[in-house]
């Protein structure tokens, strides 16, 4: 769309939606989807005067609807605000300075709500602008750091907006912010230690996030002012520790106390004060969690063993904790009830620790071994805080790797898992008798009795089978440890563990295929997300296999190969790429080799000739005698290739130089005849006449001498040996008379039997060249 276009769509939009400012409203969402799609308000590289005129009027207009009397329209107007800000930086430089001090006034809430977040994202967009900042920033934010101050204490509702928009300001202009830090740092604890605000909710989460920033960014940020306010959170929580282990008898020998943060006074009836101390708890962890965990401007130093001591004196509490005599037992029974959401906001802070200190932990890995052993065995009937200590687990098995693997039992974690991942079946019932079902059949003649089963959904279920199994999350966690565990020391876990967990894994996957095959309402179906996780389980189980049993790759693969038909898209997908896994294990590859060029000296191409090549070869002329093929060009190895015997052939050879016609192919026959009339026979030289000749371009080959004993009229057979690229096929004579007195003939070292001397057959290397003087004598 070009700029004169453009300006006329602007126009039209202006003049018939924009002058009713008692109807306005109703058009707003019209006007911003539209300006949204053609993007009207964009700054175009070149503007054409129609363009600017059309800017001109939406600014013009956007400020007569900002004094308007209408309610509705001036909301109108702050909307417009915010997407001219958004498309046009030209418009944004233009009109900072009246939209800033026009918008600063009292308004109704829905309208305060739109201001104070246009107002952030307009100062926000002059951080990296140091005229803006110098002439209207330093200006204009302190009075409106000022006005939401003002404004908390006035209207509550608004307290999430505000404390969003403090919290961006302290970030981005620490320094305007340092006169209203100490206040906002007060109202952010305010509503942290209050006890009737859920951690959870958004005006908690705000103000988590502006303390944060507030120690973070502020204009008092150094190393021990952050440290000194950390050690002040871990003093809080182990006061409010105290007041709830009041009835537990805890170990002597305490820690020394840390001052905290002035707190509310709680009722004494601990159960009017319990709800509120386990909310300060939660929020006050939640700010810890986040004050260690995003990023500061300077180093600071993390008290790693004040909040080790703060988690392991929560982690020490548990259902037979001895009680204090002189205590109401009610209130340590009301406080069992609060320990489960403790634990879960101490493995939150651990995770943070952990992936903040990361391997400073390392010496603490057998201790926080032995915690996460004692969450599982202390949470079989509390899912959420069992899904909270196995993603714990996750994370540090990803962290440390095989370190935790090394101080944790792994023997004990895979029985955990093992529990939480196999389905349990009760054993059938006779709906008639609603007793076990008797291997006799026999029929009872007794009556019915008041006990027998007759609701409906036992008749229904004719099996009687009842399928039990833990939840679906805890099946998911449970499963990612698995994973992990897997990849980590999936080799070193025992054969019976191992065992256990690949029959879990195949059976549950191959019944959920079974019963989608045939609709059979006996099989207990696993949810998506379960099954997702047995399939990447198997996959890590094939490639850490263990190395006392067979493997469950054919399994495996008949099973990914029907998940690729399987309804769901991702299940797909990950079965075509575990698919491509399994074949890499089952087809093993190698790197490729360098093939040798046609100027490769023959001792370099005797050098790549292999076991492989010549096996190869042998069984080619072996069972294909009558069709030779005939070597092509291409061909770059120079392979000798003997026939398989029960003797061994070392094969000697002095050449100076080696013309063999690649393209004309010697075939091997058993009366030792080529295709031509001329015939061959092997030159044995004695012992005397061998003589190593060493000169540049020769082949030189180790001697070694005959036994006196070598038969001479064994069969013989002749192979093929292709010679390199770039030989002449024909020689003339003069070369033939040069070559003669430089062949010389093979010599050969066979190891005969006493019985087998007429069945041993001597594989012979003819290599074809000038004729000699000892093909005549022959």
């Amino acid at each position: 769309m070009n700029s004169t276009e453009s300006a006329k769509f602007l126009t039209t939009l202006i003049t018939n939606y924009t002058f009713n400012d008692n109807k306005i409203e109703t058009y707003v969402p019209f006007i911003l989807e539209t300006i949204t799609q053609h993007q009207l308000l964009s700054s175009k590289s070149e503007s054409s005067r129609e363009q600017q005129v059309a800017l001109h009027k939406w600014c013009t207009r956007i400020n007569s609807l900002l004094q308007s009397k209408v309610t509705n329209a001036r909301w109108a107007g702050i909307c417009f605000i915010k997407i001219s800000l958004k498309q046009s930086g030209e418009l944004f430089i233009q009109n900072l300075q009246s939209w800033a001090t026009s918008l600063m006034k009292s308004e109704p809430t829905f309208i305060l709500k739109e201001i104070i977040t246009t107002l952030t994202e307009l100062f926000n967009k002059t951080q990296n602008r140091p005229e803006l900042q110098r002439e209207i920033t330093t200006q204009q934010l302190p009075r409106f750091n000022t006005f939401l101050i003002k404004l908390s204490g006035l209207n509550k509702e608004l307290l999430p907006t505000i404390l969003n928009a403090l919290s961006h300001s302290v970030k981005n202009f620490p320094t305007i912010f340092r006169p209203v830090n100490e206040q906002t740092q007060k109202l952010c604890l305010n509503i942290l230690l209050d006890g009737t605000y859920y951690y959870e909710s958004e005006l908690a989460k705000m103000a988590i996030e502006c303390f944060t920033r507030i120690i973070n960014f502020g204009g008092k940020l150094n190393m021990d002012y952050w440290k000194l306010t950390l050690l002040k959170l871990v003093g809080s929580l182990n006061n409010i520790l105290d007041r709830l282990f009041d009835t537990i008898d805890e170990e002597k020998d305490m820690p020394k106390k840390l001052t905290g943060f002035e707190m509310p006074q709680v009722s004494e009836d601990y159960v009017v004060a319990f709800p509120i101390l386990f909310s300060r708890f939660k929020c006050l962890s939640e700010c810890l969690i986040s004050l260690i965990s995003l990023p500061t401007s300077l180093p600071v130093q993390i008290p790693v063993n004040q909040i080790l001591d703060l988690l392991y004196r929560v982690y020490n509490i548990y259902d037979v904790s001895f009680v204090t005599n002189s205590k109401d037992k009610n209130e340590y029974y009301t406080l069992m009830l609060g320990i489960p959401s403790l634990l879960m906001n101490c493995n939150k802070i651990l995770s943070a620790a952990i992936l903040s200190i990361g391997e400073h932990l390392t010496r603490h890995l057998r201790v926080i071994s032995s915690v996460l052993l004692k969450l599982l065995n202390n949470s079989k009937s509390r899912w959420l805080l069992r899904v909270s200590t196995y993603n714990l687990i996750t994370l540090c098995m990803q962290k440390y790797g095989i370190g935790l693997t090394n101080s944790i039992s792994s023997s004990t974690l895979l029985s955990f898992i093992i529990d939480d991942i196999e389905i349990i079946q009760k054993s059938q019932y006779d709906i008639s008798n609603n007793t076990p079902v008797s291997t006799n059949n026999k029929k009872s003649s007794k009556k019915k009795e008041s006990s027998q089963i007759t609701n409906s959904d036992a008749l229904v279920n004719s099996s009687g089978i009842i399928y039990l199994q833990a939840n679906n999350d805890v099946q998911c966690s449970a499963l990612e440890v698995l994973k992990i565990l897997l990849q980590t020391c999936g080799a070193s876990i025992s054969s019976n563990k191992r065992l256990s967990l690949d029959n879990i894994l195949l059976s549950r996957i191959l019944s959920q295929n079974i019963s989608s095959t045939y609709n059979s309402s006996k099989i207990l179906l696993n949810e998506e997300n379960v099954n997702m996780k047995l399939y990447e389980c198997l996959l890590f189980s094939i490639i850490s296999p263990s190395e006392y049993q067979p493997t469950i790759l054919p399994h495996a693969l008949r099973i990914f190969s029907a998940g690729q038909n399987s309804q769901s898209t991702q299940l797909q997908s990950f079965c075509s790429y575990a698919l491509s896994i399994c074949d890499l294990i089952y087809h093993s590859r190698l790197p490729p080799l360098e093939r040798s060029s046609a100027s490769t000296p023959i001792t370099q191409q005797l050098e790549h000739t292999t076991v492989e090549n010549i096996s190869q070869h042998s069984y080619i002329e072996n069972n294909d005698n009558s069709n030779m093929p005939v070597l092509e060009q291409s061909q770059k190895t120079f392979d000798i290739v003997p026939e398989e015997a029960n003797t061994l052939i070392i094969e000697q050879n002095t050449v100076n130089k080696l013309e063999i016609n690649i393209d004309k192919a010697i075939t091997a026959e058993e009366n030792n005849v080529l295709r031509g009339d001329n015939k061959s026979k092997p030159n044995i030289m004695e012992d005397g006449s061998k003589n190593n000749i060493s000169i540049d371009n020769k082949v030189n080959m180790q001697k070694v001498e005959l036994p006196q004993s070598t038969s001479l009229e064994m069969k013989k057979k002749r192979i093929r040996s292709p010679s390199p690229i770039g030989e002449k096929e024909e020689l003339s004579k003069e070369d033939k008379e040069k070559d003669h007195d430089r062949v010389f003939k093979s010599l050969r070292m066979v190891d005969t039997n006493d019985d087998s001397d007429d069945d041993m057959e001597i594989p012979e290397i003819i290599m074809e060249g000038p004729d000699s003087e000892f093909e005549d004598n022959e």
